[in-house]
């Protein structure tokens, strides 16, 4: 009787811990649905730039055009092998318990953290491109290209995307903080050596106290 006792005070026990713990399956579930909608967003993307940069590169004879096309889907295929590496094993948490909603979402935090250095990466690397490719066909001095208006409004999205970059890095930062502490901490074991060492003290103090 004292045995069951115990162990339904233990069950007791883990189960009023468990509910300490948030309910993390509608955000789990409101993530997944946001990353399909995401998805959607990148088809839509590809198809209206890639295909707009390829039709434009039909239509005209220009070799830059067809450069830029080229590019287009060169930074296209980046972004998609990314986003394919990435969100691979973030779809759906392994099984329908706490413990698995706090996995995957510690895991997509991770790897939201990861996306802004991708971002950050891809965007300097298309924004060096685009305003190189401009800056060849127009007939202008380097400094006036560099503050003429279209490319002032580049500047200032650019400085719009730092901030926001910097926004979500330091969100997912800090919800990544929070879900670690929420992680039930692994019960510690004494290895090999450290029993051993306590046997040898064990030993001297016997010795010593005889």
């Amino acid at each position: 009787m004292s045995v069951d006792t115990e162990l339904n005070a233990w069950r007791r026990e883990w189960q009023s811990e468990k509910t300490d713990l948030p309910d993390l399956s509608g955000k789990v579930q409101r993530h997944s649905r946001f990353m399909r909608w995401m998805v959607a967003g990148e088809v839509l993307v590809t198809a209206v730039m890639g295909g707009g940069a390829t039709l434009w590169a039909l239509r005209s004879s220009e070799p830059d055009v067809a450069v830029l096309a080229g590019a287009v889907w060169l930074f296209l295929a980046a972004a998609w092998t990314f986003a394919w590496i990435n969100r691979r094993g973030c779809w759906a948490p392994a099984a329908l318990d706490a413990s698995a909603f706090l996995d995957i979402s510690i895991r997509r935090c991770r790897r939201g953290i990861a996306e802004t250095t991708f971002w950050v990466a891809l965007y300097c690397c298309e924004l060096v491109f685009c305003l190189a490719w401009n800056y060849r066909r127009v007939s202008m001095p380097l400094e006036a290209f560099l503050i003429s208006l279209p490319v002032v409004i580049v500047w200032i999205c650019t400085a719009a995307f730092g901030v926001f970059v910097i926004w979500y890095r330091r969100r997912k930062r800090a919800e990544l903080a929070y879900l670690l502490q929420l992680q039930p901490e692994p019960i510690k074991t004494p290895g090999p050596s450290a029993a051993r060492w306590r046997f040898r003290a064990k030993k001297f103090v016997r010795r010593t106290s005889l």
